[in-house]
């Protein structure tokens, strides 16, 4: 069975691993994938760090991932649509994600 993707609307940052950092948010979040949207695209990066600000039922977390990207093509609004599966996140964050996941499916 696929994991449920739902809309998800939190901001945060990415780091590439030429140095760049951008603002994101998120678009569409599962308990393996994530979608955001950026101002520039991944530029080549292979795995890249992804630090969101959570809030859900009142509770904040900040979530930090390793990701790989996955797609990144850009959107009908000049922004970078990129999706990047999760390659390294810890247990904690995993679980706030999948009870967002739960509460909102």
């Amino acid at each position: 069975m696929k994991a449920p993707y739902i809309r998800c609307f939190w901001a945060g940052r990415l780091y590439l691993t030429n140095g760049m950092v951008m603002s994101v948010h998120c678009t569409h979040i599962s308990s393996e994938q994530i979608e955001v949207e950026a101002p520039y695209g991944s530029q080549g990066s292979k795995l890249v760090k992804l630090e969101l600000n959570a809030i859900h039922e009142g509770k904040t977390a900040l979530i930090k991932a390793l990701c790989k990207p996955l797609v990144d093509v850009l959107n009908e609004h000049n922004k970078h649509y990129i999706r990047l599966s999760f390659h390294k996140i810890a247990p904690k964050d995993l679980a706030y994600i999948k009870t967002f996941i739960e509460d909102n499916s």
